[in-house]
């Protein structure tokens, strides 16, 4: 063989080594494969093997018969029918959920974490080229065709209810990329994947992993790390138990302090408890939409060293800690609404916020911190806290089964009567159930949240100028014998004049009309009655009467003073 004739083979056997080198890697790239993967692989392979041979990579009207390729859209819309089921939810979400894996729930839009954003680098890695928009635009619209014809279900941030009521059991969502739930009944908690039949969870971009709890801790050892007042510890701990439970009022917590007491560190170690979020503390919002937007996103909404709160802040913060929805029009469409429910946990700090509405304030748990005699550096702090996390979390766990276990027979008491229930009943039984499972009938959580709900009535009847004049009145009017009730009666116009003449010079705040006076007794009538005022209205022959009669009530007595406390290094 002559040299001319050996060249060509040495450069086919050359070529021929390097395929074979190709062929290696691909091979062990794929026995390494994910099973994401995969199942990705198996779509694209559908896709490509929908045409015969002979029409692949034809266009239109090609030699074999006119044939055309599978588009990019339904390449897309193939891959993720191999690895999705679909849904909508009852708020009306869209969203897909894994046929392999943890069964969280993907919305199909929505930033990185949706299922667009998946699908266009799945399709990447694939292709090696991006997928157009209008590929993905198609490809999405028949997606949620298919979603919206799905019976709709409940989407659930961080917990969920096993229930109609809290004591048939929870799950809390860990948040952690294997999927893993922690199941909490009245027999107790246990880890692990999310059991067939089980609620279904979303997440949001905000959302962060919880440790997996441990059994064997205490909630001494978060006590060590906050410096908040002993009298203020229980209603603390009664308002992370609620924290956990799905589908009651919640009230807000609001953490205030000279400058300097670890306000919003405190803040960001309540909220990090049981709901991790890459913003746990979060300045003031500006408008609804903001705050809106805020709230949806996380379970545990926590709010950083606010001045002062707007009415319109007040407003949506009641209707959080109660259940609200937010509808707004859907992007690019003329008609279309979309609705965002939530029902959230919060927490808010600040040295002061001025003048409370009495509705916010009938929500709150104020907690004072102590100033810090003795500090330590924010990365010794939060290193402690991080080590302690997942015992603090199991030790809280075990207080909610506790509590679940007490809440049927705290049920049927409150039933009877026998026990006396704030505004936010839900949350009245579980401090009373609290209270059975410390058994220290001289401590009572929930007495001592009912002489909170009085003294911050007489704050609220303090700043209102409306409230205070009446009661004023109401002082100055005769005690009837036969039980001891101070009484005034008359049309709402006659009291504008009673009150106006008795404070003699008025300001731009001051109601002109009946009507106002009356919106602004309305604003403040539970804070009056709370303080012994009852306001009750009539209708005779077309004139409507006010009767209001006042039997004060006893303030509760003043609590003791406490030391300062030291916050302590954890030993492991």
């Amino acid at each position: 063989m002559t040299d001319h004739q050996e060249q060509p083979d040495l450069e086919q056997f050359a070529a021929f080594q390097k395929e074979k080198a190709k062929l290696e890697k691909l091979r062990a790239e794929m026995e390494s494969a994910s099973a994401e993967d995969l199942a990705a692989f198996r779509a694209w392979k559908e896709s490509t093997s929908a045409t015969p041979p002979a029409q692949r990579g034809k266009g239109k009207g090609g030699a074999a018969g006119g044939g055309e390729k599978m588009s990019v859209a339904d390449q897309i819309i193939a891959m993720a029918d191999s690895r999705y089921e679909f849904g909508s939810s009852d708020a009306g979400d869209l969203y897909a959920v894994p046929k392999d894996g943890p069964r969280i729930a993907r919305l199909l839009r929505g930033g990185r974490i949706s299922l667009r954003a998946e699908l266009a680098r799945t399709y990447y890695g694939l292709q090696g080229k991006a997928a157009s928009s209008s590929a993905l635009a198609d490809a999405m619209l028949a997606i949620e065709g298919r979603a919206q014809a799905e019976d709709p279900v409940p989407l659930h941030l961080r917990v969920a209810p096993l229930g109609k009521r809290p004591e048939d059991g929870l799950v809390l969502d860990l948040g952690r990329a294997d999927g893993k739930v922690v199941t909490i009944t009245r027999s107790g908690w246990s880890v692990g994947p999310a059991a067939e039949g089980q609620p279904l969870f979303r997440r949001s971009q905000l959302t962060q992993p919880l440790p997996e709890p441990v059994k064997g801790g205490s909630l001494k050892e978060l006590r060590k790390l906050l410096n908040v007042t002993d009298e203020s510890w229980p209603l603390m701990v009664s308002w992370l138990v609620s924290g956990l439970v799905p589908g009651i009022p919640h009230p807000l917590l609001f953490l205030s302090g000279e400058q300097g007491t670890a306000k919003s560190t405190a803040t960001k170690m309540l909220v990090q408890l049981i709901d991790p979020s890459a913003a746990p503390a979060r300045s003031t919002p500006k408008d609804p939409d903001d705050w809106a937007t805020a709230a949806v996103g996380s379970w545990v909404v926590g709010l950083d060293n606010l001045s002062r709160i707007p009415e319109w802040l007040s407003d949506a913060m009641c209707r959080a800690a109660t259940g609200d929805a937010n509808v707004k029009r859907t992007l690019y469409s003329d008609s279309d609404v979309t609705v965002q429910e939530f029902r959230r946990v919060l927490i808010v700090n600040g040295i002061d916020v001025g003048t409370l509405r009495g509705d916010l304030a009938d929500r709150m748990i104020p907690v004072h911190l102590d100033r810090i005699t003795k500090r330590r550096t924010e990365t010794a702090l939060w290193e402690a806290y991080h080590e302690a996390h997942p015992r603090i979390l199991g030790a809280l766990l075990d207080l909610l089964v506790a509590t679940l276990n007490k809440l049927p027979a705290i049920r049927e008491k409150a039933d009877r009567g026998e026990i006396p229930l704030p505004r936010m009943a839900d949350y009245g039984l579980i401090m009373a159930a609290l209270d059975e499972v410390y058994g220290v009938p001289e401590k009572s959580i929930l007495r001592d949240y009912l002489q909170q709900r009085t003294e911050l009535a007489e704050e609220v009847v303090e700043s209102n100028q409306v409230a205070t004049q009446l009661l004023v009145l109401m002082k100055r009017m005769p005690v009837r014998p036969e039980d001891g009730a101070r009484v005034w009666d008359g049309t709402t116009a006659e009291l504008l004049d009673e009150l106006t003449s008795q404070i003699g010079m008025t300001n731009d705040k001051w109601p002109r009309t009946p009507g106002a006076l009356s919106g602004r007794i309305n604003r403040v009538a539970s804070d009056l009655d709370k303080l012994g005022v009852d306001i009750a209205r009539s209708k005779s022959n077309g004139k409507r009467s006010l009767f209001i009669t006042y039997i004060p009530k006893s303030s509760p007595a003043a609590p003791p003073k406490q030391p300062e406390p030291v916050q302590e290094t954890i030993t492991a």
